[in-house]
């Protein structure tokens, strides 16, 4: 949006990791401000710093990508980061449906990629297969899998390596000695920058997506596939989340249970030509549909429409303070 000249961006916008301070909402214009996965205290003066941020023009944007569980003090706090500011910004339809019930402004703009990685060349015939997975607290979701996916390392296991990022368990998990484990910028970090997560799926023929069937996990999106996609890895997914965007067969396969797992995952280790047409489906699928350049004209028309309703957003969020945080007010 700023490359087409519709916004200009200041504060913490160049990546640096500095965040911008608080006391920065009461001194802003006519601006809509983004506010991205804070928790805020429901005091007196976290009330009166919004009021005077609202009151000198500003919109007060709160963008959460995960359910609002994952957070203990969001609910200690009566919710108070997503009633007191004017409108939320969320990446899915489930995630909406949530929040609706804590402020009903929800902005829905869905995840995309930035640009377009290059196209892979792939080599049919190959004796070696790269399987990548790269996912944080995930244990519950792969862990009924383990077992079975050692089966196919016992039984593929000459042709099979792994690239893990993020989970050192699962790593430790897979009994193979051909796997590689990408760390993060720090000493003992487990997660690895997001130039060096890319970079290993771009290494990747298959990519596992696993996500069981939770309230917690349904809200996620669909970005894991469209970041593999992108780079070429053919996915193997959970139904869970995937089955809204891919199609089964046509730019990845959804398992459906643990044999399914096995079949499919067997499948795309040794049916090369099927590993690949997949792969060249979900990437062509990526390049005509999920790209932020593809989209960035409605998200400035959204932007515009919630700044263009200031006073309404501002009548509703005061009745929501009344509601709420009687006690906070003056």
């Amino acid at each position: 949006m700023q490359a087409v000249g519709a916004v200009t961006l200041h504060g913490c916008t160049g990546g640096t990791g500095d965040r911008l301070p608080i006391i920065t909402l009461g001194k802003e214009e006519n601006s809509l401000i983004l506010i991205q996965r804070q928790v805020y205290l429901n005091t007196s003066g976290q009330a009166e710093l919004f009021a005077l941020s609202t009151a000198r023009g500003n919109v007060l944007l709160h963008e959460m990508d995960d359910h609002p569980s994952v957070v203990r003090e969001l609910e200690e706090t009566n919710y108070f980061s997503f009633r007191a500011v004017s409108a939320i910004q969320i990446s899915t339809t489930p995630l909406a449906d949530i929040l609706r019930e804590f402020n009903p402004h929800v902005l829905l703009l869905e995840n995309q990629l930035a640009e377009l990685p290059a196209q892979r060349r792939y080599t049919r015939g190959t004796d070696h297969v790269t399987v990548f997975f790269g996912a944080l607290n995930r244990g519950a979701d792969w862990a009924p899998l383990m077992d079975a996916l050692n089966e196919v390392i016992r039984v593929h296991g000459e042709r099979l390596s792994f690239l893990v990022t993020g989970d050192r368990a699962f790593y430790d998990e897979l009994r193979t000695s051909r796997k590689e484990f990408i760390w993060g910028e720090k000493d003992g970090d487990p997660v690895a920058s997001y130039a060096d997560y890319t970079a290993a799926l771009h290494r990747a023929d298959i990519a596992l997506l696993p996500l069981g069937d939770t309230v917690f996990n349904r809200a996620k999106s669909d970005l894991k596939f469209i970041e593999a996609a992108g780079h070429g890895a053919a996915v193997l997914a959970s139904p869970t989340v995937y089955a809204r965007t891919l199609c089964d067969g046509e730019t990845g396969l959804i398992y459906r249970d643990v044999r399914d797992f096995v079949e499919k995952l067997t499948l795309l280790v040794t049916n090369d030509d099927l590993r690949i047409r997949l792969a060249e489906n979900a990437y062509r699928y990526v390049a005509r549909h999920r790209l932020i350049t593809q989209h960035v004209e409605s998200y400035i028309a959204a932007y515009r429409d919630l700044f263009a309703r200031r006073e309404e957003l501002e009548r509703d969020r005061w009745e929501r303070m009344e509601r709420y945080f009687t006690d906070l007010l003056p």
